[in-house]
């Protein structure tokens, strides 16, 4: 027995009991039913049925609070609702026929209900909600360090058991997803592919390959190094440094200048920087439960040594104000390489006179096994609240989002809008995949905040700011809070969990 045919038992089941009130869902009288004619398969049958079609979901309408706000650069809302028609661009219309197939394959009507708060003001808006115990949403996408610290909250439920997902599907982001979790395998935050934020909001390091090829002789040098695992942090600043020219020849760095790195500031700028080096920032049991701090290491002080290097050499630039000032000063050829830029930025960089390249962000160092993508801290996730009467109703229709999403708006927005369209090389497309394969640090952006800022801020930076490379005197000053805050948040989490 295959692995889908026991699946699709598995789902079944579930859709049986469902319907016979067996599972106490409260979906106002609109459970999933058993789809008769669907389950009726036999052993003959060359290709397993759609186990999704199991499910009748009675013409339910799931109530979607999708973020609008783009306060922080990327929002995916054109890939989750769309224009809500056909309009003859491929990817919202790839986007409106998955909205139509799911609602047909499960007989379901989804209804969009635009949020246009941002970071600062999400969590009160979603707490007051909850709060107040009013069920006027199912699914709440939005931005996961607010998100995060509800869940700790108990304003979420807990999709980990749910027999409909399967997370270990392509489909998930489970390994971003399980470094989430706080107490064992409880899951209260969902990233899957029809949450295209966690993709789009994706860092990514962009650079300009004719600049690359002047330096260097070679266009595709930095590609050569990361498919041969030596892109590492050395090899960034050494061709960052070296590309700082004083154009204007007042002697000086300043604007109009050509500069080996720019970016907005250090705060956002550092993030990738500081997570690229796959660092461990807690410690966890067999059961994937935290049990305590996991920074204080010879790995982490390199790794502040290193944002030291970048952000305080000469030929980096952290003054540009804004995104524009910063997209504009790329564009103009008087950057080698752009920070603060994401996987969804790509875009903006398809009309240049010069061919743009793409890389992850750098290993700390050759015996790094892996390369890591982190996210933004504003990356949109999406999390059921407790107050929704549709949760088994909205976890099927979730599953089905998720799956269609990566067998059609992913290869229309990925494979057309990046690859094809945007992308001008082969290879260009390959690191591309590597972003994509390697995206999985989640946990120190999502709960940083409500921690203190004991995994980004004060061991990195708060001494980067002072031009401090002193990590065992950050962390000094940190440990113990970190300690005291870390078994503060477990605890939180078990009483709210119940």
């Amino acid at each position: 027995m295959n692995k889908t045919l026991l699946r699709l038992i598995s789902l079944l089941l579930l859709a049986s009991m469902v319907a016979g009130g067996v599972l106490a869902c409260g979906d106002s009288g609109k459970d999933p039913a058993v789809d008769t004619a669907a389950a009726d398969t036999t052993a003959e049958e060359t290709e397993a049925p759609d186990p999704l079609a199991a499910y009748d979901l009675a013409g339910d309408t799931i109530r979607i609070y999708t973020s609008i706000d783009a306060t922080d650069s990327t929002n995916a809302n054109a890939l989750i609702e769309g224009t809500g028609e056909e309009n003859g661009e491929i990817v919202n219309d790839t986007v409106y026929k998955r909205n139509m197939d799911v609602s047909e394959l499960l007989n379901v009507q989804f209804e969009f209900i635009p949020a246009s708060e941002t970071y600062s003001t999400v969590q009160t808006a979603i707490s007051k909600i909850v709060l107040a115990g009013d069920d006027v949403y199912d699914l709440i996408i939005n931005d996961i360090f607010p998100m995060a610290n509800l869940a700790l909250e108990g304003m979420f439920r807990d999709v980990s058991k749910h027999p409909v997902f399967d997370f270990e599907a392509e489909y998930w982001w489970h390994e971003y997803m399980k470094d989430l979790s706080v107490v064992g395998d409880t899951q209260y935050i969902m990233t899957g592919d029809f949450f295209m934020d966690v993709l789009c909001s994706a860092h990514a390091l962009y650079f300009n390959k004719q600049l690359i090829e002047n330096m260097m002789g070679d266009p595709d040098i930095i590609y050569k190094k990361v498919l041969d695992g030596k892109w590492t942090c050395d090899e960034f600043l050494a061709i960052s440094s070296a590309g700082y020219q004083d154009l204007n020849g007042n002697t000086k760095p300043d604007m109009g200048d050509l500069w080996g790195f720019t970016c907005i500031g250090m705060w956002g700028s550092a993030m990738p920087f500081m997570v690229c080096g796959d660092l461990e920032f807690v410690s966890r049991d067999p059961d994937g439960s935290i049990n305590g701090y996991a920074l204080n290491n010879e790995r982490a002080g390199r790794t502040l040594v290193m944002l030291n290097d970048v952000f305080h050499d000469p030929a980096t630039n952290t003054g540009l104000g804004d995104i524009p000032s910063l997209v504009a000063n790329f564009t103009s050829g008087l950057s080698v390489f752009v920070g603060y830029q994401r996987i969804g930025d790509f875009a903006n960089f398809r009309d240049t006179e010069f061919d743009v390249g793409v890389a992850p962000y750098p290993k700390l160092d050759e015996l790094q096994e892996r390369y890591v993508t982190g996210s933004h801290d504003t990356t949109e996730i999406g999390v059921i609240p407790v107050t929704s009467s549709k949760f088994d109703n909205t976890c099927v229709a979730v599953e089905a989002l998720c799956r269609e999403t990566h067998r059609q708006v992913l290869p229309a927005y990925y494979e057309t809008a990046m690859k094809v369209k945007y992308a001008r090389d082969d290879i260009t497309s390959q690191m591309l995949d590597i972003l994509h394969e390697n995206l999985r640090v989640s946990f120190p952006t999502a709960y940083n905040g409500y921690l203190g800022g004991i995994f980004l801020n004060d061991p990195f930076a708060t001494p980067l700011s002072k031009k401090s490379t002193d990590f065992a005197s950050a962390m000094a000053k940190i440990e113990s809070k970190a300690a005291k805050n870390i078994e503060k948040m477990i605890e939180t989490y078990m009483t709210n969990m119940g």
